[in-house]
């Protein structure tokens, strides 16, 4: 992988087999490298998941790498999508840096978008993977 490219982590709607605008703008404009994970919890927001991430946590959550083409315009229209606003607090998700395994077992810092509202009472998706979810 370069290591001057930007990677983008999904766990929810965007990854591959998802029907969205978004997901498929994604996709014609990046390249998968692979699946991965974080420790954290992944909960059901509503019809998307929310994940958190923890350091600590004893649970992952899984998901796919993407490696960008460097255009900013695409992380400004998936934040849109993923209502990430200026007042952070009223933002939906938060876009961070997280470090990622991938299956080989590496690492690769990505963009994640980490849920930001509180999960109080929200199913928890004990194995965290949106994709085998449901």
């Amino acid at each position: 992988m370069d290591a001057h490219a930007t990677y983008l982590f999904t766990y929810g709607t965007l990854m591959r087999g998802f029907d969205n605008p978004f997901a498929e703008r994604l996709h014609n404009n990046s390249v998968f490298e692979g699946t991965g994970h974080f420790p954290g919890m992944l909960y059901l927001i509503s019809w998307y998941p929310g994940a958190i991430f923890d350091a600590n946590a004893l649970s992952n959550v899984h998901g796919e790498i993407y490696r960008l083409s460097p255009q900013e315009a695409l992380l400004m229209e998936l934040d849109d999508y993923e209502d990430v606003f200026e007042d952070e607090n009223s933002s939906l998700y938060l876009r961070k840096t997280v470090a990622i395994t991938k299956e080989n077992g590496g690492t690769v810092d990505c963009w994640v978008y980490l849920y930001n509202q509180p999960v109080s009472g929200l199913p928890l998706i004990e194995e965290g993977c949106f994709k085998r979810w449901g």
